[in-house]
């Protein structure tokens, strides 16, 4: 249900990505009630010759990270605690190969609508109910062989 966008000018190998990706995913879980399976990031590497980001006006090569979520109240001091988790998460795996710090890490609560793998989001903090609502539609997805949706019915029955 989130998008987590990371752009980079620093080159990042697959595990790291993989270890980012992960660290991102399981702290929006531990802060929301969210499905791993619906936790999305994706990776946007930029061209090290010709910058695609203007700090102040001059072209920069910097590292930033654009968080997308539901809007939920009374809500700012779960984001505060992601943004500094985030920045932690990357320079725990980023840093190593690239000295320069986290530019930004903006997070914008701007996901009023939307589906994710066919089915129409839930309101904020309605997580649980929604998934027990489409369980019957997600265990036959998931015996169809659709692995994320497998990977779903799993985490949820173990949290049971």
């Amino acid at each position: 249900m989130p998008l987590y966008e990371i752009h980079h000018s620093c080159t990042l190998t697959a595990s790291q990505q993989s270890a980012i990706a992960s660290g991102i995913t399981s702290l929006h879980c531990t802060t929301f009630s969210t499905p791993s399976a619906f936790v999305n990031t994706t990776f946007h590497p930029t061209s090290t010759t010709s910058p695609q980001i203007y700090v102040g006006g001059s072209p920069q090569r910097t590292n930033y990270i654009l968080g997308h979520l539901r809007p939920r109240p009374n809500n700012a001091e779960k984001l505060s605690h992601i943004v500094k988790t985030i920045t932690a998460i990357w320079n725990e795996h980023a840093r190593p190969v690239d000295s320069r710090a986290l530019h930004n890490v903006f997070l914008m609560e701007d996901i009023v609508a939307g589906a994710e793998q066919g089915f129409v989001l839930p309101v904020p903090g309605k997580d649980g109910e929604w998934v027990r609502e489409n369980m019957g539609e997600f265990e036959r997805r998931a015996g169809d062989g659709d692995e994320s949706v497998r990977a779903l019915v799993q985490e949820y029955k173990s949290k049971l």
